[in-house]
């Protein structure tokens, strides 16, 4: 328990049980002791503490009853994991514990060893061996310390499962070693929150466990003082105060915070798969094994935990089975996802994050299963999330990511998202508006490469996305030079017409935009937004985007933007960036042989392309076309091609250069973009486009017409298989209205 400091236990009893009382209406009752006489002893508290108390050793991610049921497991349900993990351990024995080549490694020696200690001792085995020859490799206690190779998180973790295998004397050497890592970066063993957010990668540290992008580190700062605590090292109290920061803290700050910003994290799958996504979900399963309290079950709906499985298999592209380039994230498998995916599958009775587990598991994303093995539930069951009915579309209110896709389970499948939402955390781009489109490969992606945040300000401003700039020539942006990490803040970058930035502002949260409608049914998913917050209102008024996917008859997305701007002399551009040279409708100008092209036509078609992705598992190709129906008189240009495939805004002279960075050649490639822009003059504009996604030897588009009728505009589309009308307002409410042939006409409603 976490009492305060006090001489003698026998005069605590009757405290002792009028606590037990109390924690039985509920575990997590803050108890504010002040000074009181029970039987002659006086105890009190400097502050008010939530109530925890742990298990014996083993206590993190396995316990006493938990081993019972893994050591039946590891010979029926998990045994090739528990296979995998033992040959690994038994050729340590032979051949020595390897340290990890760098610190962004997983000892997975020492992991095995000490898995198979606790699995072969219950089964009543000779189990000495493996803990020995974690403890040899130990030695005395240097590899633990602040000097040592940094893997403090994991280190505890055996500490914790070798516990009984060591001597006292073991158990005080070690702990004694490594426990100063409990005041890493923060100086004190407490979550601080020290230049750092809930919601902020560094805060929780990445799945390495180790020191760099660690800052509270308060994951692997939970292992080291749930494994701590009562060992009997100089370290115990400052493992108490850790412990009873995370009690206090976590419910009454972090699952309120993870609620608000739901269940995709602030900083995509990017900085989130580095840590986050794994290591959250680690540190409430380690809570939960250590104490019994499910802080699992304390979250909305919602919020962060319970949707990661759901934001995780959304943001899946069906073409590659690759996670979609959102944000800063990178395409690739759900590897980090599959992490925790047992955990999460376990804890939710969710078959779907099951599924992925036993996907990780069959195509051997992880060499040592270890997650895996420790956590998985068979008796959940498994499946896709076509086989558990999920919708094929889904918003995830709080961040305002719209995922859409025409099937499940269907690598041939259409996939897209839109998003609109607040920033929460510092490496979040400033991104609203944007949208993706995929279908055998991609149809509209961000710009290419794998620029970041420190060296490329390039892909963190508007231009590597599609959007609508709004281009003020008077406006600053404020950014980080290129490579300037350690550069003042306020360090001024070139115009690029868009969105206010806000990345590397702060690490709390911002507002940007929203998600107004959110309609969707089995033909059509709808979105509306309003962005006009994510541009300085010196230059906009009302910045809106409409977003509907059409399932049926056939693939094909309209997007409607109403932009007023506050100087009919600020040059509104529509961005759209390709995988592939468009081909575009009209008179061709050359501006820049072979790079940049103007025209007067209205439409453009390419073909889908993996853009370097190497896992294609659709067949052949689409063919995608353009239409812009407004505004009228717009001026379509074609730019890119290599050299020219990171230009600057056409109306910032000192941008007219390509901006490659670090590792701007690197997959995803998107050589093109088209930029369509209204004739000057007016303040008010709208934008409306079609995107008709096609078999590859279609020649042609639907045939496509405007229709206006008073405030009402929209398009008129001839599909093979049937008529469609989409009609949007162009003023007051962002409603929208959709009719298939003769049918009645369906309102999608632009309200909350």
């Amino acid at each position: 328990m976490n009492w305060s400091d006090g001489k003698s236990r026998g005069d605590w009893r009757i405290g002792f049980l009028l606590l037990v009382a109390l924690r039985g209406a509920t575990r997590r009752l803050s108890l504010i002791w002040t000074a009181a006489l029970i039987c002659g002893a006086v105890v009190t508290t400097a502050s008010s503490v939530a109530a925890w108390e742990l298990t014996g050793h083993p206590r993190i991610f396995v316990n006493s009853a938990s081993l019972k049921v893994l050591a039946l497991r590891s010979e029926k349900e998990l045994a090739s994991e528990y296979g995998l993990l033992k040959a690994k351990a038994d050729r340590t024995l032979k051949e020595g514990v390897r340290n990890p080549d760098n610190r962004f490694r997983t000892p997975e020696d020492l992991l095995s060893l000490g898995i198979c200690y606790l699995v072969e001792r219950e089964k009543g085995h000779e189990a000495d061996a493996y803990a020995r020859a974690a403890v040899d490799f130990w030695g005395d206690g240097e590899v633990l310390t602040r000097e040592g190779s940094g893997h403090f998180g994991y280190y505890a973790m055996v500490y914790d499962w070798i516990f009984d295998a060591m001597t006292p004397e073991e158990r005080i050497r070690f702990g004694n070693a490594i426990g100063p890592w409990l005041r890493y970066y923060t100086d004190t063993p407490e979550i601080t929150l020290k230049n750092g957010h809930w919601w902020y990668n560094q805060t929780w540290g990445p799945a390495h466990l180790n020191t760099p992008n660690t800052r509270d580190g308060i994951t692997p700062k939970l292992m080291l003082a749930l494994a701590l605590h009562g060992a009997g090292t100089e370290f115990d109290d400052d493992a108490r105060r850790f412990l009873d920061s995370w009690a206090k803290r976590v419910p009454e700050e972090c699952i309120p915070a993870f609620n608000e910003s739901g269940g995709v994290w602030t900083e995509s799958m990017g900085h989130g798969g580095y840590g986050p996504v794994v290591v959250i979900p680690w540190a409430f399963e380690a809570w939960r094994t250590a104490t019994g309290e499910d802080l699992f079950q304390a979250f909305e709906p919602t919020g962060y935990l319970p949707q990661i499985t759901r934001w995780a298999v959304h943001l899946v592209m069906p073409f590659s089975d690759h996670t979609a380039w959102i944000d800063d994230g990178r395409a690739g498998r759900l590897s980090a996802f599959a992490r925790v995916a047992a955990i999460l599958g376990a804890r939710y009775k969710d078959p779907v994050a099951n599924g992925v587990s036993d996907q990780a598991a069959r195509e051997a994303w992880d060499d040592v299963p270890w997650n895996r093995f420790l956590s998985y539930d068979p008796t959940v069951g498994s499946s896709t999330p076509g086989e558990s009915g999920y919708p094929t579309a889904e918003l995830f209110k709080e961040s305002g990511h719209v995922y859409m896709r025409s099937a499940w389970d269907d690598p041939n499948a259409t996939w897209a998202f839109f998003g609109v939402g607040p920033k929460f955390a510092g490496h979040a781009r400033d991104d609203e508006g944007s949208f993706l489109i995929a279908d055998r490969g991609h149809i509209a992606l961000r710009a290419g490469g794998q620029g970041h945040n420190d060296w490329d300000y390039y892909v963190a401003g508007s231009l590597a996305y599609n959007l609508v700039t709004i281009f003020d020539p008077e406006e600053e942006f404020r950014r980080l030079a290129p490579g300037g990490r350690n550069l003042e803040r306020g360090t001024k970058n070139e115009r690029d017409g868009g969105l206010i930035r806000y990345v590397y502002t702060s690490h709390t949260r911002n507002e940007r935009g929203r998600i107004t409608t959110f309609d969707h049914g089995d033909r059509w998913t709808y979105a509306a937004a309003d962005i006009t917050e994510g541009y300085r209102p010196s230059k906009v008024r009302e910045v809106t985007r409409q977003f509907l996917f059409l399932r049926e008859p056939r693939s094909c997305f309209v997007i409607f933007d109403r932009i007023d701007a506050t100087k009919g002399s600020f040059p509104k551009t529509w961005f759209l960036h390709t995988p592939g040279e468009p081909s575009v409708s009209g008179k061709e100008t050359v501006l820049t042989p072979e790079h940049v092209f103007s025209y007067d036509g209205d439409s453009a078609t390419w073909l889908s392309d993996p853009a370097g992705d190497e896992n294609v598992l659709s067949a052949g190709r689409t063919r995608a076309f353009l239409k812009t129906a407004l505004p009228e008189g717009a001026t379509l240009t074609k730019r890119g091609g290599t050299g020219h495939d990171f230009w600057g805004h056409p109306h910032e002279p000192t941008a007219q250069y390509n901006h490659v960075s670090v590792r701007s050649g690197a997959p995803p490639i998107v050589p093109w973009r088209l930029e369509v822009e209204a004739p000057l003059g007016s303040e008010r504009d709208v934008f409306l486009h079609v995107i008709e996604l096609a078999p590859e030897d279609q020649k042609t588009m639907s045939a496509t017409s405007l229709v206006q009728d008073g405030n009402e505009v929209g398009v008129r589309i001839e599909f093979p298989e049937g008529p469609v009308e989409v009609r949007f307002t162009q003023t007051g409410d962002t409603q929208a209205s959709i009719r298939f042939g003769d049918e009645q006409t369906q309102v999608l409603s632009g309200s909350d």
